[in-house]
């Protein structure tokens, strides 16, 4: 006799909470930098947020548990904290702005291109947006971290990593708007 188990929802996985956390943590982060209270306590929420990254996709592939929702939301969850927190250390006087206009510039364009292009495959992660997204993450994580008293010297490595980071997210934009248009409207 076979046990019949109610269908799991595609969308109602470990590693999609873990995303839906993500996203969620800018909230104090936010707030945090806003205020410029706390350093170690934003410094921690910040590599929580970056560290989770990582150990949402690390679950999915270990548990059986990618989905369609998950490609879908931890690239957006990604972004959007990513540029919010970039947007925050610019407010706060932390990062210069042009490095959050690069990010924020080359998702806002890539987004209205997908848009254009919405039946289009979205492409695969790249070793150089992998790297991208390491050396932004990490790069955010020590500028918090350099409001720490006498910290500084992070701060200063913190922004040179994003800026560099920001660069090829440029250039990962251009790869991903070029696969776009060669994956075709449903193709």
């Amino acid at each position: 006799m076979t046990e019949s188990r109610p269908a799991r929802s595609d969308w109602l996985t470990l590693p999609n909470a873990i995303t839906v956390a993500r996203l969620l943590i800018v909230v104090p982060i936010g707030i945090l930098l806003l205020h410029d209270e706390a350093p170690v306590w934003t410094a921690v929420l910040v590599a929580l947020f970056g560290m989770s990254d990582w150990v949402d996709g690390f679950i999915a592939r270990r548990l059986g548990q990618t989905s369609r929702v998950g490609e879908l939301i931890d690239p957006i969850a990604d972004r959007i904290g990513v540029v919010a927190i970039a947007v925050l250390l610019v407010i706060s006087g932390h990062l210069p702005l042009w490095i959050a206009l690069l990010i924020a510039g080359t998702d806002v364009l890539l987004f209205v291109f997908w848009l254009f292009h919405r039946n289009a495959k979205i492409p695969p992660v790249t070793m150089v947006g992998k790297v991208r997204t390491a050396a932004i993450m990490f790069g955010l994580a020590l500028i918090v971290v350099g409001r720490i008293p006498e910290s500084d010297v992070l701060m200063f490595i913190g922004v040179v990593l994003t800026g560099i980071g920001a660069v090829l997210h440029v250039l990962t934009g251009f790869g991903y708007a070029r696969a776009i248009l060669r994956s075709g409207p449903g193709a």
